[in-house]
């Protein structure tokens, strides 16, 4: 692919920088006068032992934690994008002689850096989001002023049919730019928990081949597929990509840690260089006691079997949630909204039958109850009302879950009432 016509303005301005090209050309047999890096003995940490959940202990060594502490590689520690290929690999069935792989901070911080790769700010770029979508993409995209095209979805992800007939609809128009991207989340999908089936993706990439776009698939949810299908789980984009129009966004957060802050991005060697590039001037790389931390645990500890056994009993962790969840909202809400159980992800997407705007209703009455819903209008690229809102059943006990339930229902009788 020729990805001139995609890149930004800005992301094709950006120079390497002298310095960490220094740090990743280092070897222990250089007289190193050149990098700007701290001493190790200043350091005041010395030791790092990890306390299982499992009760076992896995001790740093101490190559480990000057590795941990020092600045490393932009692209991430070696053993850690060493697992990520193996990983990618098994997972995606893709080869890394075709693809690279760069450590985030999380893959929030990798979807930041590609939508300013790709867009020229205030110039209008056309781009495809899923309607509804998360919050964290729109609070990104908003500032730099795309043209965003609204896709409706519904219980199985991107309608096909709809997401060509908008792109008809804004190529009959004379002054249309390209379409860059379509930005979606095809595993659980925040907010509306859908799923897209294998069909559905292969139709959308087709028409990412027609109408020329990149698709930027964010995946946190991925290893939260709760009623696994390995067809439907380990076909994804990625694994389907011919072409080198695919970025794909991984996350641990759900499944290690969300504080550890890792994540990773994986595309052609073009678009990953200009990631590359931006982290540079950025946050140079993400932080090395994370890395470490992570790699240890999947690398050493684990490895691939030992980390798809930890999967798995977080799916299962999380499926029990989302079952006794819909058990209460079943038991105490069924007049008053309708659902689809979600087959992915950690959130419950509640329409109310009676309530259109959801952000007043959860802003003037339900927060008096000590019920926090996150009202459907957020999530909407264009923030129109809505009578949707989003609830997750990841952290609350069951008797939270049941009285926020009950307190719902109490709340909705009331506005039924009265409107």
């Amino acid at each position: 692919m020729n990805y001139s016509p995609f890149l930004s303005r800005v992301s094709t301005l950006r120079m390497p920088s002298p310095i960490r090209y220094l740090i990743g050309a280092q070897s222990k047999s250089m007289y190193n006068l050149a990098g700007g890096l701290p001493n190790p003995t200043s350091f005041p940490i010395e030791k790092i032992t990890l306390h299982m959940a499992d009760k076992t202990e896995v001790q740093f060594e101490a190559s480990d934690v000057q590795m941990a502490l020092q600045y490393s590689n932009t692209e991430g520690i070696k053993p850690l994008i060493e697992w990520i290929s193996e990983h990618q690999k098994l997972m995606h069935n893709i080869s890394s002689d075709k693809w690279d792989f760069i450590v985030t901070t999380g893959s929030q911080d990798a979807l930041s850096k590609a939508f300013e790769m790709l867009i020229n700010p205030g110039d209008g770029d056309a781009v495809l989001v899923e309607n509804p979508t998360y919050t964290g993409a729109l609070a990104a995209l908003t500032p730099l002023e795309p043209n965003i095209l609204a896709v409706p979805i519904d219980s199985q992800g991107i309608i096909p049919s709809e997401l060509e007939l908008i792109l008809q609809q804004h190529y009959a128009k004379p002054d249309a730019k390209p379409v860059k991207f379509l930005y979606t989340i095809p595993t659980g999908q925040n907010p509306s928990g859908a799923t897209l089936t294998v069909e559905r993706k292969k139709q959308i990439y087709k028409l990412a081949q027609k109408y020329d776009f990149l698709i930027l698939e964010d995946d946190p949810y991925f290893y939260l597929n709760l009623d696994v299908n390995n067809k439907e789980y380990l076909t994804t984009f990625l694994s389907m990509d011919t072409d080198g129009r695919v970025l794909r966004f991984d996350s641990l957060s759900k499944v290690l840690s969300s504080g550890l802050r890792i994540g990773w991005v994986t595309g052609h060697q073009t678009l990953m260089d200009r990631i590359h590039l931006h982290m540079q001037s950025s946050s140079l790389h993400t932080s090395g006691l994370s890395q470490k931390v992570a790699s240890k645990l999947l690398g050493k500890v684990w490895g691939q079997e030992g980390f798809n056994k930890h999967v798995d009993s977080v799916r299962k962790l999380y499926r029990d949630r989302r079952d006794e969840f819909i058990g209460y909202v079943d038991k105490h809400l069924s007049e008053h909204v309708t659902y689809t159980t979600p087959t992915a992800g950690m959130f419950l997407w509640l329409k109310f039958k009676h309530i259109p705007d959801a952000q007043r209703f959860i802003e003037e009455r339900t927060r008096e109850k000590r019920v926090l819903l996150v009202p459907g209008q957020a999530f909407d690229p264009l923030s129109r009302p809505s009578p949707y809102a989003r609830a997750c059943y990841s952290m609350e006990s069951s008797e939270n879950m049941e009285s926020a339930c009950i307190a719902l229902k109490e709340l909705c009788n009331e506005y039924k009432s009265i409107s």
